[in-house]
């Protein structure tokens, strides 16, 4: 290393000596080590105040001694930069010791992403090197993501779990809404259910009145079921109950007998082949039904089976013709 008393010795020029001095303390200003905001603006006041003290003709005891104090300012700025670097790599470490004990503790994860979080948080305390750093990046970016999908996945399934729940509570409401007046309704039909048939079918026995049961099945609805759930085959007997509500009379009563069969109570006088001429013009009503599938949508015919017969005194003996017909095909009539 060349003293500056050895430079001057040499011979060198008073005035180039000025300009390199004057130049390097400005660029030690200029390009030192970012920190604190206002450590580096007095630092750069500092650098800036000795660099005006350096004019043409200053002596050079004075430019050794302004080097000096350029070195000192230097030299305490470094410091304290290196300070606020560490201080602020400490809080950095902080922050993520706290994220990902935190996202370990509230996730709902796996064991072996609780592991990996554990082992980043301890890892962050003693990482130094600027390799280690991006070796924990890469552990704890791959741990994230599969803490973003596990956490998917489970309020995909919590979702599932709200909307079943919420149709079982709307089934037990409108199962609540509809049995009143001591009527035991169908959930899906919203028809009075085989008890309350029963108690018809007898009371128009005891009354003499001329009345009519006809009895309706629905085979195709087991095959309905099996092949779309029993949602579409539950929308597709409603359909038949509405189908029918609308065009028996207000005087005629419509139940749900059971399974796929309904039964329709008709008060007439006529004779039995009038009584089936009109309601076989109610069944003669085509119906279909849309049913959506994850592929496409078809379009599904409703039709039933039906027969019609005198209601007798005898309620056993109505009671075995509506399920004798309801067990198997016969013949319409």
């Amino acid at each position: 290393m060349i003293s500056i008393k050895q430079f001057l010795a040499a011979g060198t020029d008073d005035r180039a000596l000025t300009l390199v001095v004057r130049t390097l303390v400005r660029g030690i200003g200029q390009h030192s080590v970012v920190g604190d905001a206002n450590d580096c603006s007095r630092f750069r006041e500092r650098m800036q105040e000795i660099s005006d003290a350096i004019v043409d003709g200053t002596s050079p005891e004075e430019l050794l001694l302004h080097a000096t104090s350029s070195l000192n300012a230097l030299e305490d700025h470094n410091r304290r930069a290196a300070l606020y670097h560490r201080l602020q790599y400490a809080e950095l470490q902080n922050m993520v010791r706290m994220l990902t004990s935190t996202v370990g503790t509230v996730s709902v994860t796996s064991q072996t992403n609780v592991c990996i979080l554990n082992e980043i948080e301890k890892n962050v305390e003693v990482a130094s090197e600027l390799d280690d750093v991006r070796v924990m990046k890469a552990k704890l970016s791959s741990c994230l993501t599969d803490i973003r999908k596990e956490a998917q996945r489970q309020q995909t399934e919590t979702e599932e779990i709200i909307q079943e729940l919420r149709r079982g509570l709307e089934q037990a409401r409108k199962a609540s809404e509809e049995k009143t007046n001591g009527q035991d309704m169908d959930v899906i039909t919203r028809l009075p259910l085989r008890v309350e048939a029963e108690k018809a079918l007898a009371e128009s026995g005891r009354a003499g009145c001329q009345t009519y049961a006809a009895v309706m099945v629905l085979d195709s609805l087991q095959t309905v079921n099996a092949r779309f759930g029993r949602e579409a085959g539950d929308d597709v007997l409603a359909e038949f109950a509405r189908m029918v509500q609308k065009n028996i009379t207000p005087e005629d009563r419509l139940f749900r007998w059971g399974g796929p069969a309904l039964v329709a109570l008709l008060p007439r006088p006529a004779s039995v082949e009038r009584v089936r001429r009109e309601f076989g013009r109610v069944m003669e009503n085509k119906l279909e039904r849309t049913i959506q599938t994850p592929s496409r949508s078809i379009l599904i015919p409703i039709s039933a089976r039906w027969c019609l017969f005198p209601v007798m005194t005898a309620p056993r003996l109505n009671h075995q013709k509506i399920d004798n017909f309801s067990a198997g095909p016969r013949a319409q009539g």
